[in-house]
C-alpha cells in the first residue's frame, strides 16, 4: 500500500525547496570600483622674461665710425653705426642709459647745417639735417657727413656706464699726456685737437694735408658746454669739418 501524501504537506515542501534554491542561485553582487590614487595637476612652468642685451651694457667705446657697446666681461653686445637711422641709434642709447634725452633744435649757420641735439648728462648725439634750409636762409648743404655724431663730456653716463676711447682715454682726462702717448702735435693754446683713432680712408687724401681722408675719434681740449677734453666722433682730420 502506497503512502498517501497530503496536498498541504506537498505545498510546504515545495515552498521550502524554492526558498533554499533562491539562496544559492541569486545574482552575484558587483563589487564597487576601487578609486585609484589621485594625480596632482602639473604646476605650469613660468618662463623668465627675456633680458634685453642692451640692459647688460657697462661700457661705451667711441670708435671712428661706430660705438662699441660692451658688457661686464668686455664682450661686444652690439655696435651702433653713426650712419644708422637716428631713431634707432637714439632708441638703443635710451635703453643702455635708462633715460630719454632732451632734444634741442638749431638752425643752420654759415658752417653747420640745421640739426637736432639730443642731450643726456655727459653724452650728446647730434642729428644733422643737411638738406634743410632754415628760416635764416642757410642750409641745404647736401650730405656732408655721417648721419649722427657723438660728443662725450663725462667719464660715466647713465647708471655708471663707462665712456672711453679704444685706448682707455675718458672725457676730462689728461689730453696733453694722450697727445704725447700717441705722438700727436700739441701747442697748449687751449685749442688742441688730439687724433686718437682713425678708420679706413673714405676718399683720396687732400693735397698738402698730412692726415688721411678718413673718419677719426678726436679729443677736443677747448671748453664746450661746461666741459673740456671731450671726445668727439666722427671727425675727419683730412678735410677739416665733415
Amino acid at each position: 500500500m502506497k503512502p498517501t501524501v497530503r496536498p498541504a504537506a506537498a505545498a510546504i515542501v515545495a515552498a521550502t525547496l524554492l526558498a533554499l534554491t533562491g539562496c544559492t542561485l541569486g545574482a552575484t553582487p558587483t563589487p564597487s570600483p576601487t578609486a585609484g590614487p589621485s594625480t596632482a595637476s602639473p604646476t605650469p612652468t613660468v618662463e623668465p622674461a627675456p633680458i634685453d642685451p642692451l640692459t647688460t651694457v657697462t661700457e661705451i667705446v667711441v670708435r671712428p665710425e661706430h660705438l662699441d657697446l660692451l658688457d661686464a666681461q668686455g664682450a661686444v653686445v652690439t655696435t651702433l653705426s653713426y650712419d644708422a637711422d637716428a631713431a634707432a641709434f637714439l632708441g638703443a642709447l635710451e635703453t643702455v642709459l635708462g633715460a630719454t634725452p632732451v632734444p634741442t633744435e638749431y638752425m643752420a649757420s654759415m658752417e653747420t647745417p640745421a640739426r637736432t641735439e639730443y642731450q643726456w648728462d655727459g653724452l650728446m648725439v647730434a642729428d644733422d639735417h643737411e638738406e634743410v634750409v632754415s628760416e635764416n636762409g642757410l642750409g641745404g648743404y647736401g650730405q656732408i657727413e655721417m648721419n649722427v655724431s657723438v660728443y662725450a663730456t663725462a667719464p660715466t653716463v647713465g647708471s655708471g656706464v663707462i665712456v672711453r676711447t679704444v685706448n682707455g682715454y675718458q672725457p676730462g682726462g689728461d689730453a696733453q699726456a694722450l697727445a704725447a702717448e700717441l705722438g700727436e702735435p700739441w701747442t697748449g693754446n687751449g685749442y688742441d685737437q688730439v687724433r686718437v683713432e682713425t678708420g679706413e680712408p673714405i676718399g683720396e687724401q687732400q693735397p698738402y694735408n698730412e692726415y688721411e681722408n678718413a673718419y677719426s675719434v678726436a679729443v677736443n681740449t677747448w671748453e664746450w658746454k661746461g666741459a673740456s677734453n671731450t671726445i668727439l666722433a666722427p671727425w675727419n682730420f683730412g678735410i677739416g669739418h665733415v
